[in-house]
């Protein structure tokens, strides 16, 4: 049996076995939320999504070969504590590295129901907090107190705490609560009121310090301890505190405007940051979870608006190489995928708050495209920037061997996206968001109901669910309504339905019962979004991004060897690659964006076409893909054109000159 059968056959044993007995996680104070949010249910992907996120999950943290590989290094770095080993000149980021990992792990550990998993993550923990002082200092700096500067030092701790904070709700070991909160009271006694204001900690004016509000609030919600929702609000009054005036996250995201407009400068450590931005963002959305703050919520929304028209791109990254720049209004770009999974985590919590579909498109536009090619076939490395032509550039190892953020982020951020499928706002009332196929559960009325979904809806425009219960139960079902889709139907039992229909989805309110089956189907035409930087200029730093910046990245090599021989020892972006700055459209088939290869088409990659005149000259015709790619269309775009597009995610999967790709189309 070789090693890709005996994944399938493992990842099958898990989900068989565990997903009717693996027992939840409890909140220790769920009296300290007091605002109702949507709760997620059980969902596990099949299908080419489903393979994806299990080949990364058993090649990065399910497989115990690799485990043994990978996880040893982030704890030993906290036994070493060489991040501050240039004291006091600069500190580095090694100890974000056992967080974000064991986090991905326990997001793994829930999403396949291991026990096994569960077992390792409780050694890690523990192995880990044999490395605590008896002040509850937890960390990889031998000077705890050297915040102030050039260093990651709070932000490493962020990720600490976080971990073991997850850890908790996973375990249900009250040890881990009591370290955590140890390790909390030790950085407030050294970071916050009457001590060194965390505004003024690290780089980026505080920002990957105060960051740190995600894992507060999450601290406040499993003690209930005020001191600690102190601190949380404390943290968001520092946003407007520091000496320049930065970031200022709750009274500039009350008003609403772009966020590059805030940040005026983007040499080194002054600009807007970008997940390290939106992680802030993420944890004030959280804070109005617990304190009913409607300035919170507002904000969060507003900053949310405004990245999905100045930052966002039509493939769901967001930034420019890191930074909140306008993003939207170039047509070069470089996102870190990072950035993609803390932007989905964002539109997750603002869904979860408000049951509004516009926070799921942008969810499942990033999922299709950004996340689902930001890994190699072999599912163990991944890509330290995504681009829309030419050749995406992979990762570089951070100090360790085997870890990079991003590489460490992204399974998390798949199995985040399991979270969305199933939700409940009450105990009756049911909303379903994707249609990829796949099974899961939600509980209503201490009833579990099964929902499994079959089939291809990009190559069939429809899909079937089928409803399993052991008793009948009344609930509404609300079911999607995408916007890719001209026009949703849907049948019950072989019949057709309606219902209400508020935020694009669909009311079906009845008892449903063993068996029942569900049709949608879907009218997806091809479509596309265009690119005109005249209506942006105004709002963009006068950069010339060509010459200046473009021009000058170069991703050095990587201190692992294996990585060197097989993706090249530096990279950088020549000025020959950009494309010119011009009006362009990216074409799209459902939620995927569609891009040119130079595997399919012996036109040239970067042609110019005519713009169609209006979408009934637009046809398309699926073709039988190489192995290499997962969807092949052929496009009809009126004009006597005729080309041949992939769906992003396969295009430039060999992260070499192999696969050289383009996603914009300049118009003539």
């Amino acid at each position: 049996m070789n090693t890709t059968e005996l994944k399938m056959k493992y990842m099958a044993l898990l989900f068989l076995f565990g997903i009717f007995s693996f027992p939840g996680c409890s909140i220790h104070n769920e009296s300290a939320i007091s605002k109702p949010e949507l709760t997620s249910g059980e969902w596990h992907f099949k299908g080419h999504l489903g393979n994806y996120i299990d080949t990364i999950a058993f090649h990065r943290i399910l497989d115990k070969k690799s485990w043994d590989a990978i996880y040893p290094e982030t704890e030993e770095a906290f036994k070493l504590k060489e991040d501050d080993k240039n004291y006091p000149k600069n500190g580095q980021w090694r100890g974000e590295f056992w967080g974000k990992y064991i986090l991905s792990a326990i997001a793994a550990a829930k999403y396949y129901h291991s026990e096994e998993l569960k077992s390792r993550i409780a050694l890690a923990v523990k192995g880990l907090l044999q490395y605590q002082d008896e002040n509850g200092y937890l960390g990889t700096y031998k000077h705890s107190e050297f915040v102030v500067g050039d260093n990651w030092n709070v932000w490493s701790q962020k990720y600490t705490l976080w971990g073991l904070l997850e850890a908790y709700n996973l375990l249900n070991d009250k040890e881990i609560l009591i370290a955590a909160v140890k390790f909390t009271d030790h950085l407030i006694s050294e970071v916050g009121p009457g001590k060194v204001n965390i505004i003024e900690t690290g780089n980026f004016y505080g920002m990957p310090s105060t960051s740190i509000l995600y894992p507060i609030v999450k601290l406040y919600i499993a003690t209930g301890e005020e001191k600690y929702l102190d601190y949380a609000k404390y943290i968001v009054k520092q946003w407007s505190e520091h000496p320049e005036g930065l970031p200022d996250i709750l009274i500039k995201g009350l008003k609403g405007n772009p966020v590059n407009t805030w940040f005026l400068k983007v040499d080194s450590y002054k600009w807007a940051k970008g997940y390290e931005f939106t992680s802030c963002v993420e944890g004030l959305a959280e804070l109005y979870k617990v304190t009913g703050n409607k300035n919170y919520f507002i904000a969060a929304k507003n900053i949310h608006k405004a990245l999905v028209k100045y930052e966002r791109t039509p493939v769901g990254s967001v930034s420019f190489n890191d930074k909140f720049v306008g993003s939207a209004g170039l047509i070069n770009t470089v996102s870190e995928i990072c950035d993609v999974v803390y932007w989905n985590r964002l539109s997750y919590q603002l869904f979860s708050l408000t049951g509004d579909n516009k926070y799921i498109e942008e969810t499942e536009r990033s999922l299709y495209n950004s996340l689902l090619c930001a890994f190699n076939k072999d599912g163990n490395w991944g890509l330290r920037r995504l681009r829309t032509s030419h050749i995406h550039v992979p990762a570089t190892n951070h100090f360790l061997m085997h870890h990079q953020c991003c590489t460490d982020n992204l399974p998390r951020g798949l199995f985040q996206a399991a979270r969305i499928v199933l939700m409940k706002k009450s105990e009756n009332e049911i909303y379903l968001s994707l249609f990829n196929a796949g099974e899961g559960f939600i509980n209503v009325n201490n009833e579990k109901v099964i929902f499994k979904t079959t089939g291809d809806f990009l190559d069939d425009s429809k899909v079937k669910i089928t409803v399993a219960s052991n008793n009948p139960v009344y609930f509404y079902l609300k079911i999607r309504m995408p916007l890719w889709s001209n026009e949703t139907t849907i049948k019950i039992n072989g019949e057709q339905v309606s219902g209400k229909i508020e935020n694009n989805y669909m009311n079906i309110g009845r008892e449903w019962k063993n068996g029942d089956e569900i049709e949608v189907s879907f009218d997806i035409q091809p479509r596309w979004e265009t690119f005109n930087p005249a209506l942006f200029d105004s709002q963009f730093h006068n950069i010339d991004f060509y010459n200046n910046v473009w021009a000058n990245i170069k991703y050095f090599a990587s201190t692992n060897q294996v990585l060197n021989e097989r993706y090249g020892n530096s990279f950088v972006l020549n000025k020959t690659d950009a494309l010119p700055q011009q009006k362009a459209i990216t074409f799209f088939y459902g939620p995927l964006a569609l891009s040119r290869d130079i595997r399919i088409t012996k036109n040239n990659i970067f042609s110019s076409v005519t713009k169609p005149t209006n979408k009934d000259v637009v046809s398309i015709k699926a073709i039988k893909p190489p192995g290499s790619m997962w969807k092949l269309y052929e496009l009809s775009i009126g004009d006597k054109q005729t080309l041949r597009f992939c769906d992003f995610s396969s295009a430039g999967n060999t992260w070499d000159e192999n696969s050289l790709f383009n996603t914009w189309c300049l118009v003539e």
